[in-house]
């Protein structure tokens, strides 16, 4: 028998590796509406409810577990799923003993995320640095504004076909452990992009990982997805930087006013083709459900090593016949 920490309460569970699944004879937290089929000996067929997750200790290790519930087992059950969870090994001595070990804890997992210098400015600003909306503006120009609606669509633009490299083989990379804080949060912008339509379900044999990024400040994790892999294995388009000195020439020594304008969430006006859309699949495990799906994106993603490229001449395209002279 060992006794493991369920949710803060001790709990005694006789080692059973016989059993696939871990069982209490007692609810651990709310039923979650998973069911599993179990036989019993005599052959019968029974659906048997889970317990919601909870956190679970023994040894120095914690894990996440779901338990299914078993009011007429006689006693809890550590089965297979717990017991591969926590890294367990079970030895027997010659006088017929078993001793059940555990392995080292997993050291903390640390994520790292890569940023261009001159982006860096915007891990430590604060959200009241970057100012608000005059409400006037806000009234009297309701679609322009990125937040509270959905980024716009470059009408006048074909598909995005994704060229790959000769040779070049789909690529599935696990996805990394996160937190559960970090997927409450990051499922928010999943729901909003899955309803306008920037994200769609699918199956694909691609698959890149996402990483959880704390907005600083505040509460709120934004999804960003390592594309490296895919970035690897697709066809480098050469960018077409404008020079700035030419572009520093072309204004007025009198100008005095100047407006800059932060175009959020840009690379989204533009369409990835159908055939291009697996590329950048990933996987994902609603965190109120516990179902996994692949997602993958409808509209040009960031962290695509093409995506500024294809944007800028896109943008520039759109404002070649926009007048030169001065207006209003």
């Amino acid at each position: 028998m060992v006794r493991i920490q369920v949710g803060g309460h001790p709990i005694d569970f006789m080692v059973d590796t016989g059993a696939e699944l871990s069982v209490v004879t007692q609810p651990v937290a709310p039923l979650s509406g998973k069911e599993t089929t179990i036989v019993a000996a005599t052959g019968n067929q029974t659906h048997r409810p889970f317990c919601g997750p909870r956190r679970c200790r023994l040894g120095g290790h914690e894990v996440i577990h779901e338990f299914l519930y078993l009011p007429d087992c006689p006693v809890p059950l550590m089965g297979r799923d717990l017991l591969a969870k926590m890294g367990a090994q079970i030895s027997f001595s010659t006088d017929g003993s078993a001793q059940l070990k555990l392995t080292e804890p997993p050291s903390p997992l640390i994520m790292a995320l890569a940023v261009k210098r001159e982006e860096e400015w915007r891990l430590y600003s604060s959200p009241s640095e970057m100012g608000t909306i005059p409400p006037e503006l806000e009234t009297k120009y309701p679609l322009v504004w990125a937040e509270g609606n959905p980024p716009g669509l470059a009408k006048c633009h074909a598909p995005v076909l994704i060229d790959l490299k000769p040779g070049a083989q789909p690529v599935k990379l696990r996805q990394y452990s996160i937190p559960r804080e970090a997927r409450l949060g990051i499922q928010v912008h999943l729901d909003r992009l899955l309803q306008h339509g920037l994200l769609i379900k699918c199956q694909s044999p691609w698959n890149t990982p996402l990483l959880p990024v704390k907005k600083p400040g505040t509460q709120d994790y934004r999804p960003v997805q390592d594309l490296r892999a895919i970035n690897e294995a697709t066809v480098t388009l050469h960018p077409s930087v404008p020079n700035p000195y030419t572009l520093l020439g072309l204004i007025p020594s009198t100008a005095k006013w100047f407006t800059c304008l932060d175009l959020k969430d840009t690379f989204f006006c533009l369409w990835v083709a159908p055939a291009s859309q697996p590329l950048f699949a990933f996987e994902w495990e609603n965190p109120h459900t516990g179902t996994k799906e692949q997602l993958t994106w409808t509209r040009l993603p960031q962290g695509f090593k093409n995506s500024p490229t294809l944007f800028s001449g896109a943008l520039a395209a759109d404002l070649a016949e926009f007048p030169g002279q001065k207006l209003g």
